[in-house]
């Protein structure tokens, strides 16, 4: 049920109308309809393309996550993204580098 909900939810937020909705995943608004009353559910395809469209993850919109989208800069703290810009930045051996340091760090930490 609670994919019902967020898929409503979404859509208003969007400013969509269930029609409007409908024609960008080619389907007849009564489909949506039923989406949003827990009649029916989409298919994987098109959960793929309701997240796509909301820039939700599908884990959101399909309840097993209340966090809208994960991956989002703005679920970051200004540090955190900062230090996710400065890794974008770097070479792909130095991305190993960082990632077996932390590795190491987090380990060490997980045992004091």
């Amino acid at each position: 049920m609670k994919l019902a909900k967020r898929l409503k939810e979404q859509r208003l937020k969007s400013g969509l109308k269930q029609t409007q909705l409908a024609q960008k995943l080619s389907l007849r608004s009564s489909a949506i309809s039923k989406y949003e009353k827990g009649l029916t559910q989409p298919g994987i395809d098109t959960l793929i393309t309701l997240a796509k469209i909301f820039d939700v993850s599908l884990d959101y919109l399909v309840g097993v996550s209340d966090i809208e989208n994960p991956y989002s800069i703005e679920q970051l703290t200004p540090a955190e993204a900062n230090m996710v810009a400065r890794y974008r930045k770097l070479s792909y051996e130095n991305r190993i580098r960082i990632d077996e340091r932390m590795m190491i760090l987090s380990e060490k930490q997980t045992k004091d």
